[in-house]
């Protein structure tokens, strides 16, 4: 997995935070990155140094990797309650009602399926799949040409960084399995993306995000689609997981758990951070933070 080359200060978020690319772009950097990592691996010739410039094209590999989630997240928002698509423009929901366009049911199946499968890219980077080339081939060949040609831009964010931390979460996983093996993860978009890709994999857990970006985007409520109730009532039966990167005062998660709610009896929360002033308390956490 990609975590054994990660090598960084967890608490400033580095430069390679802040870029600017298109989707397509970084489609096409996920694959290449995952295998030059592969093909050095097995040459034998990861390095030992700790300046050589492969450690930092690790962590840029790394951070690059939510950029295939949110782009595709933010398709299917638009597709799925009227908004219009653009090339460099994320809409506020409160927008919806200005725009109220109709989509075509087979462009909301469309997105649908490539947002879950954005998912499974941006997993493939964390866990270096050798077939990362076939699936992001496949994805690009189906994009329309609006999302291949969006213009993604990152921005550094030292509480989701301190929260991507590999050895917080392998932490935050281990006590988590200690206690339950969870069904699904689902995480609350857009800081939970990073940390839970690592998060999904360590628990051997189907991983889905629902955006609820109270600071980033302003959201007031998880935007919860239709077709998000129909793909995980899937997973009523099971245990879920809810998982926000950064508890700080608590409100996120505590919303995005109340919203969920129905949709899982069975549920439990999570956080790699928790904040001491925090006013609730997830079931799970790898770290306390005191300030």
């Amino acid at each position: 997995m990609l975590d054994r080359y990660l090598y960084a200060d967890w608490d400033e978020p580095p430069g390679a935070m802040d870029f600017e690319e298109t989707f397509a772009d970084l489609v096409a950097q996920a694959a290449e990155g995952v295998e030059t990592i592969l093909k050095r691996e097995g040459a034998g010739t990861v390095p030992k140094e700790a300046g050589d410039p492969f450690w930092e094209f690790c962590v840029r590999l790394y951070v690059r990797a939510p950029a295939l989630v949110n782009v595709l997240l933010n398709y299917k928002i638009c597709v799925e309650h009227g908004l219009p698509l653009h090339p460099t423009v994320y809409y506020d929901l409160a927008e919806a009602r200005k725009y109220n366009l109709r989509y075509p049911l087979g462009e909301l199946e469309r997105a649908n399926n490539l947002y879950r499968d954005g998912v499974e890219l941006a997993r493939a980077v964390a866990r270096l799949d050798p077939g990362i080339r076939g699936m992001s081939e496949s994805l690009l060949r189906r994009l329309p040409v609006l999302v291949r040609d969006f213009v993604y831009t990152g921005i550094r964010d030292k509480y989701t960084w301190r929260a991507s931390d590999p050895v917080k979460i392998r932490a935050l996983a281990d006590r988590i399995l200690s206690e339950c093996r969870p069904d699904i993860v689902v995480g609350a978009a857009h800081g939970s993306i990073l940390p839970g890709l690592l998060l999904a994999e360590y628990l051997g857990a189907p991983l889905y995000f629902i955006r609820f970006s109270m600071f980033k985007r302003k959201d007031d409520a998880p935007i919860v689609s239709l077709s998000d109730e129909v793909f995980l009532s899937s997973y009523r039966d099971g245990t879920a997981l809810l998982f926000d990167e950064d508890v700080a005062k608590g409100t996120t998660l505590e919303l995005f758990e109340r919203r969920l709610a129905p949709l899982f009896p069975k549920r439990r929360t999570a956080s790699v951070i928790r904040h001491s002033g925090a006013s609730i308390r997830p079931d799970f956490t790898a770290r306390t933070w005191w300030e």
